[in-house]
């Protein structure tokens, strides 16, 4: 073909993309094909490049575009950019926006349908122990209550774990009372007054040859985690030589360790009175 007085038409050679860049569709220019590619869109330049101008998050991204479109589209020749780039730019714009919206709308209706799911299920649970407590207390007064909870389809409560046996008292202290009583107190584990611990005290004074029972003392409290006992019948005349105890927690006919031999030494005065006591753990 020939031009009209400019000699030899030539027709222009398609420009094509860089090793490793791929023209992004819609961002041909003039004389270049645009190449549709599948998988993520290249960028003609470095994408460390781009992004130092495009925002990290996504919102920012939107708000971005926004914020460029119409002065995109007002100078998109002085830019050089296409017209139907900058269209195509500001559709998609819009769809991200709206795109945006529906999500936000969506995080908001997933809240409010869980809170009103865990609501439901509250109100549920309240009732259906209201239910199962009714039918436990209908069944102990029947003969079989098995036969109720079989009926309800619930199980059968299992039945109580024995309790632990009463520990071996431990961690003695001796107090000497002014009227001359002694009293003695100790700590154990699983001893609680609650659980139906009581403590029995044994003594031996100086000529016996077995421990005799003087008296026992409840379990622990929330006031008063130490067990005591004041032995009160403590013979001023055995005295001198000094007392033993031994005590032993049970619970029922569940009895524990005793506890080793406590030997209790007294101080007189030159008036034979008793002054002190002192604790001796025997070996």
């Amino acid at each position: 073909m020939v031009g009209r007085g400019r000699g030899p038409f030539v027709a222009a050679t398609p420009r094509r993309a860089a090793p490793g860049r791929v023209i992004p569709e819609g961002c041909a220019g003039i004389g270049t094909p645009a190449r549709v590619t599948r998988g993520p869109i290249q960028s003609l330049f470095p994408m460390e490049t781009v992004m130092a101008v495009l925002p990290d998050n996504r919102e920012e991204q939107i708000v971005f575009c926004e914020t460029h479109n119409d002065t995109w589209e007002s100078n998109f020749a002085a830019i050089g950019l296409a017209s139907d780039m900058v269209t195509l730019l500001k559709a998609r714009t819009v769809a991200a926006r709206g795109a945006l919206d529906a999500a936000l709308e969506a995080r908001l209706a997933s809240k409010t349908a869980t809170s009103e799911y865990y609501n439901a299920v509250a109100l549920m649970r309240t009732q259906a122990a209201l239910c199962i407590d009714l039918i436990k207390a209908h069944a102990a007064q029947q003969p079989n209550p098995a036969v109720v909870y079989n009926l309800a389809q619930i199980p059968l409560p299992s039945p109580p774990s024995p309790l632990p046996a009463v520990g071996k008292p431990e961690d003695f202290i001796i107090t000497l009372q002014p009227s001359g009583a002694v009293t003695l107190s100790w700590t154990a584990d699983n001893a609680a007054a609650s659980s139906g611990a009581f403590f029995e005290v044994t003594r031996k004074l100086p000529g016996q040859t077995a421990f005799v029972g003087i008296g026992g003392a409840p379990g622990a409290t929330n006031r008063d985690r130490r067990m005591a006992f004041t032995d009160q019948s403590l013979p001023s005349t055995s005295a001198a030589s000094g007392a033993q105890y031994i005590v032993r927690g049970r619970r029922g006919e569940d009895w524990g360790l005793p506890s080793d031999v406590v030997l209790v030494q007294f101080g007189f005065d030159a008036a034979g009175n008793m002054t002190s006591a002192t604790l001796q753990m025997a070996a």
